[in-house]
């Protein structure tokens, strides 16, 4: 727990009422391998902080397993837009290591927001650095080559081949394993 508050300072100072706030309602769980924290359909109630552990983002699209994103540890993440939005999700959340992750609810944020601005900071600040990172990673994305797609990830994202599974990589970056293989030599 006490790393999601450190993560939280990185963005906003916290009063120690604050600080208390947080704790009285956030959850921290271990989960495993293969563990699912959203599901296509259902609306995403949770944002989320790994304080360990990996989970990837995906999606079926004509019957495949495609992987949108992959978050390490240390990091917050959600479905975003079902999250934001209130909306069903038409993704998967799936941790794939064991992990320990901490969640607040939806409802449990909101009022943390009303009553602690610089909680509103952290959230403003946090929804523009995911915007960025992603307008970085897409931009020009659908234009370049397999092995420029695969340098753009492992420069925005350093530690990604050591965390995540290469054939979850490659389904993120629209490619084969093979084609993955073949680059990574």
């Amino acid at each position: 727990m006490e790393d999601f508050i450190e993560f939280i300072q990185q963005y906003a100072f916290l009063s120690k009422e604050t600080i208390i706030a947080i704790k009285a309602v956030a959850k921290q769980k271990n989960y495993e391998k293969g563990d699912l924290l959203v599901e296509e359909g259902k609306t995403c109630n949770h944002l989320f902080f790994s304080s360990n552990g990996i989970v990837r983002v995906y999606l079926f699209q004509k019957g495949k397993d495609i992987t949108n994103w992959i978050y390490p540890e240390k990091s917050v993440f959600t479905s975003w837009h079902s999250y934001i939005l209130r909306k069903p999700s038409s993704e998967y959340i799936e941790v794939t290591t064991d992990a320990d992750i901490v969640s607040v609810s939806y409802d449990d944020w909101q009022e943390l927001y009303q009553t602690y601005p610089e909680l509103e900071r952290f959230g403003r600040l946090l929804i523009e650095e995911q915007i960025a990172l992603i307008d970085d990673f897409y931009k020009g994305y659908y234009f370049l080559t397999a092995k420029e797609k695969y340098e753009l990830l492992t420069n925005v994202f350093p530690q990604i081949t050591q965390i995540a599974n290469l054939g979850h990589i490659a389904s993120m970056l629209g490619i084969s394993q093979e084609t993955l293989s073949r680059i990574r030599k």
